[in-house]
């Protein structure tokens, strides 16, 4: 009777140290995973703050680009409108003058380079307008000039053109263009804030 209780009690105590031991290895492997997880949550939490240092970084330099970027692309939008409003209006101009007018202006622009022609024989190309009126612009604007000939600029050279006058020597060693579109260009260069002013009142400058 002894012998079966102590049978038992061996048992029992074998059970209790291999649950004990059961035990440890499970705390143990808790304790191993738990250190595993923070080192991994760690870790994510690091690459997690490096990738939203990066982004930070990238957005801050993009807004920098930006902002260095828009007063330019402010000023040049601005100047490109400046720009189509006065060609816009001096086109109407240009469109609203009679032919007396137009000779007028085109004769002033001749003017200008007359002395580069005085006493030459010239060749003169027109661009809507007549040929005789062509001939008397500049025997009237340039000194001594002899008109040897008259011709019609082709169609896609005398839409360039605008309206106007071609004038060159006879050996082609000079010419002179007086069209519609060197005095817009002339007008833009010598006279934008003029012109500006004129259009947009004083204020826009500022």
């Amino acid at each position: 009777m002894e012998t079966v209780r102590t049978s038992e009690t061996l048992e029992s105590q074998i059970v209790e140290d291999a649950r004990a031991k059961a035990a440890r290895i499970l705390e143990a492997a808790d304790k191993e995973c738990a250190a595993v997880r923070a080192e991994w949550e760690k870790r994510d939490a690091e690459e997690a703050r490096r990738l939203e240092a990066a982004r930070s970084a990238r957005i801050a330099a993009m807004r920098e680009d930006l902002e260095a970027s828009l007063p330019l692309d402010f000023m040049r939008s601005r100047l490109g409108f400046f720009q189509r409003s006065i060609s816009g209006a001096l086109d109407s101009l240009f469109k609203s003058m009679d032919d007396r007018e137009l000779g007028r202006v085109i004769g002033g622009q001749v003017s200008r380079a007359s002395f580069a022609f005085i006493n030459q024989p010239l060749v003169v190309w027109r661009a809507g307008i007549p040929e005789q009126e062509a001939r008397g612009i500049v025997t009237t604007s340039i000194p001594g000039a002899v008109v040897q000939e008259v011709k019609q600029l082709p169609s896609e050279s005398a839409a360039e053109a605008g309206k106007g006058l071609i004038v060159e020597t006879s050996d082609g060693s000079r010419r002179f263009r007086a069209t519609l579109q060197e005095l817009s260009e002339l007008l833009l260069e010598e006279h934008r804030e003029e012109l500006v002013t004129a259009l947009f009142g004083k204020d826009v400058q500022k």
